[in-house]
């Protein structure tokens, strides 16, 4: 294959949406036929951008990263930095890189320490947008997630039950990503404030996917990793 041409040739960044081909944007879908290679991140060999890339192009395309659920990141930024590697290499060689994630490659992206590690190092990279789990997630459930005066607020499931209730009071809508770390939270503020709307879903886009209101069924549940709630007043 033939040196690259490093101006018109980035590593690409690929959104590949909410689970499901049907989000994946035209633009995305195109870059993902092109790609001799495409990176993405998974625990135990496991990954639901891998199982969407798969509808989409030749599995001998795909390499998967596997990286720890720990709170320790030394181990998984060495993990980045390994690939961020790789990907030079074979970017300079001439090959057409592309580094996929679920959602959107902005919103809580692993895919993005690499990016950052790849920019400074001169490589070029563009990046892709896509619809967040969240976004799906609201299109599912018929919702106006933020309206007039209202803000939204996105939080990674560090959240206590009393800053829920101050920004809900204060007009902020809430989406909690990550859920499982605020299981305990969110079942308090219900207890609290039964008022509130709370729409549980997980596996947004897959067909276990789940969109449950609920409140007597909440309250019980054991919240997965891979699930989000969106909370109105």
């Amino acid at each position: 294959m033939t040196e690259n041409n490093h101006t018109t040739l980035p590593v690409e960044f690929l959104s590949v949406g909410a689970g499901d081909t049907d989000t994946v944007t035209l633009g995305v879908a195109r870059t993902i036929s092109e790609a001799d290679r495409i990176y993405c991140f998974g625990v135990g060999g496991k990954s639901y951008c891998a199982m969407t890339l798969r509808e989409l192009t030749s599995a001998d395309k795909i390499t998967i990263i596997d990286i720890p659920m720990s709170p320790d990141r030394t181990a998984v930024m060495e993990i980045y930095r390994r690939t961020a590697s790789q990907i030079i290499a074979e970017w300079r060689s001439g090959q057409r890189i592309a580094v996929a994630t679920e959602g959107d490659t902005g919103i809580f992206a692993t895919t993005h320490y690499v990016m950052d590690m790849l920019t400074a190092e001169g490589i070029p990279c563009r990046q892709h947008a896509g619809i967040p789990s969240f976004i799906a997630a609201g299109a599912l459930a018929g919702l106006h997630l933020v309206k007039l005066s209202e803000r939204l607020l996105i939080v990674p499931g560090s959240i206590t039950a009393e800053e829920i209730t101050s920004l809900i009071s204060g007009g902020t809508n809430i989406v909690i990503m990550k859920l499982s770390m605020a299981t305990a939270e969110v079942h308090r503020c219900m207890d609290a404030h039964p008022e509130y709307h709370y729409h549980y879903v997980s596996n947004i886009g897959m067909d276990t996917c789940q969109h449950l209101t609920d409140l007597n069924e909440l309250r019980t549940m054991a919240f997965p990793y891979f699930s989000l709630m969106i909370i109105q007043k």
